[in-house]
């Protein structure tokens, strides 16, 4: 269910409305508050819209690289399952021939 919460970042307060908890949209407005703050008070030229700016790129390069990992990983992922479906197959065939030889 959604619900709005209250954040402040960088002396903005913002209500964000979110079906997440609370304490997770809280958790991530901290952080950013964090890295936009640090970055404003470790360069006296940069300005809050500029380390916003520069915290959303990093974040969208972020996800960007992690959703390029997730798909690297699916695609694993879809080779091994038809590696273990041969190999199932093959292993039920040989079972197959065992029994033939068996008898």
């Amino acid at each position: 269910m959604k619900q709005k919460i209250y954040v402040e970042i960088a002396g903005i307060r913002l209500g964000i409305v979110s079906e997440e908890g609370g304490e997770y949209v809280e958790s991530v407005a901290k952080a950013v508050d964090e890295r936009i703050t640090s970055m404003v008070k470790s360069n006296r030229n940069c300005s809050l819209l500029e380390a916003a700016i520069f915290c959303a790129m990093d974040s969208y390069s972020k996800g960007e690289s992690d959703g390029k990992r997730v798909k690297n990983l699916e695609a694993q992922i879809a080779l091994y399952q038809a590696n273990v479906n041969r190999l199932k197959r093959e292993n039920e065939e040989l079972r197959s021939k065992l029994m033939q030889y068996e008898k």
